[in-house]
């Protein structure tokens, strides 16, 4: 089984307009979100922040750097989390990992918290 950090952030990459090391860390985590709730959403349809409550880290990452969702590949958060679902489901059919967490650590690392039918996991 593949590292999930290393699954997430190729995911977020394909969020990115620019690869991660021309893009800021706000967008960088922007694109780690949105590639977080694809994943859990292609898991598991009824979950995976239908309500969008990834809008409010969204606005919170605006507000620390207003130009950070610009350099997403597009304006429309919702058309990026679906053209990730499908990556995902193409790439990773079986995988059925759920994303506890997701983001960058101090050390700019991408660290991922997930769990599988009641196997917890940290990568």
């Amino acid at each position: 089984m593949q590292k999930m950090s290393k699954i997430i952030l190729g995911l977020a990459e394909q969020a990115l307009a620019q690869p991660t090391e021309k893009s800021s860390r706000e967008a960088v985590t922007a694109a780690l979100l949105l590639a977080n709730v694809a994943w859990n959403r292609a898991v598991d349809p009824l979950g995976g922040d239908q309500l969008g409550h990834y809008r409010a880290v969204l606005n919170a990452l605006r507000e620390e750097n207003p130009k950070c969702l610009r350099e997403l590949k597009g304006t429309d958060v919702e058309a990026i989390i679906q053209a990730l679902v499908k990556i995902k489901a193409a790439n990773y059919p079986d995988d059925d990992r759920i994303i506890r967490r997701c983001g960058l650590t101090a050390e700019n690392n991408v660290r991922v918290e997930w769990h599988l039918r009641g196997i917890e996991g940290v990568n």
